[in-house]
């Protein structure tokens, strides 16, 4: 069938980045086949020029009195792991560009003292030279990116858990001294330079890294994420070495996540509580004693109790029953 230089196959359409990067690639006029293992069972057009569909469709040649009904993709954009891209450029050798999101831990964490992570990184490495490899046998043009830090909707590990602990409980956790240095960086930034990529000439074939604009430690990240909900916000340390002092297993659960079953009483680090105004203090302690101790009562105080004997000897006043008894005698009297 014709092709159509405009079609974009987007891998992990339904990952943060794909949220930014499906309404961008509409715009610039791209019809768009957007693969996700979320997608129905039947390829639904969604918007005009954007139509869903399985990732095994593409990739593995499922149901193809479907899929030939759609026309063949002449770039790919991969926001998901690098496999799946690799499948694609083997199965469709005619694509003009090839646009990659991979990751900076490749490189920063290629050495890292945790086991699964070195076994992880070492993994997407060969990834990124199996497809280098497969693109350039082709003749296509890779460009290979690899962002740090990504943040924008809601869907990430990392800013949007220390803003949901911000916004629910007034307070940000963190692990130790925090000072590992971060340039966190917006999916919407990295959908834009993926269509600047598609549009470039001549096409982009290189690797290279992708930061935000600001390099900040993990510690003022979490500060500037708590401003948003408190002016003043609170970080939260556990002692790392204290805990495990005391036989507390930490689990990494992501790049920047750690799990405890408990945190002991005495291993936390916390700020010192602001200190009041002296005007404060004084007013709050007239407030105080002004206060009743208990609503609807009265206080007993010692001058309130009287002295046993204390009317001894004191001539006491004359009551109305004296006066009604003197009253009645003088009746009688009369009579």
């Amino acid at each position: 069938m014709g092709r159509n230089p405009n079609v974009v196959c987007i891998t992990g359409a339904s990952s943060q980045l794909g949220v930014f990067l499906l309404p961008r690639l509409q715009a610039a006029g791209f019809r768009v086949l957007a693969l996700s293992r979320s997608a129905p069972l039947r390829p639904l057009d969604v918007a005009p020029g954007v139509t869903w569909m399985k990732t095994s469709f593409l990739a593995d040649g499922e149901r193809r009195d479907q899929v030939v009904r759609q026309p063949l993709p002449d770039h790919l954009v991969s926001c998901a792991p690098l496999e799946l891209a690799l499948r694609l450029v083997l199965r469709h050798p005619g694509l003009q560009r090839v646009v990659a999101f991979s990751s900076s831990s490749v490189m920063s964490k290629a050495e890292s003292p945790d086991r699964s992570e070195r076994r992880l990184m070492a993994s997407m490495a060969a990834d990124e030279k199996a497809l280098a490899t497969a693109c350039s046998e082709r003749g296509i043009p890779l460009l290979l990116l690899r962002p740090t830090m990504i943040y924008g909707c809601g869907m990430d590990r990392n800013v949007s858990r220390l803003a949901e602990m911000a916004r629910r409980h007034g307070l940000v956790p963190l692990v130790g001294a925090a000072t590992g240095l971060r340039q966190p960086v917006h999916a919407d930034d990295l959908a834009d330079l993926a269509i600047r990529a598609l549009q470039a000439s001549p096409a982009l074939d290189t690797a290279s890294p992708v930061c935000g604009g600001s390099t900040l430690t993990y510690r003022e990240m979490a500060e500037r994420i708590g401003r948003r909900f408190d002016s003043d916000p609170v970080l939260l340390t556990i002692q790392t070495e204290k805990s495990m002092e005391r036989n507390i297993k930490f689990y990494r659960m992501g790049e920047n996540l750690f799990l405890a079953a408990t945190i002991p009483p005495g291993c936390f680090i916390a700020p010192p509580l602001p200190k009041q105004p002296a005007a404060m203090k004084s007013k709050e302690m007239d407030i105080e004693k002004k206060r009743d101790p208990h609503p609807g009562s009265y206080p007993i105080l010692p001058d309130h109790i009287e002295k046993r004997g204390a009317h001894k000897g004191k001539k006491k006043g004359i009551s109305w029953k004296q006066e009604l008894r003197k009253s009645r005698r003088q009746n009688q009297k009369r009579r």
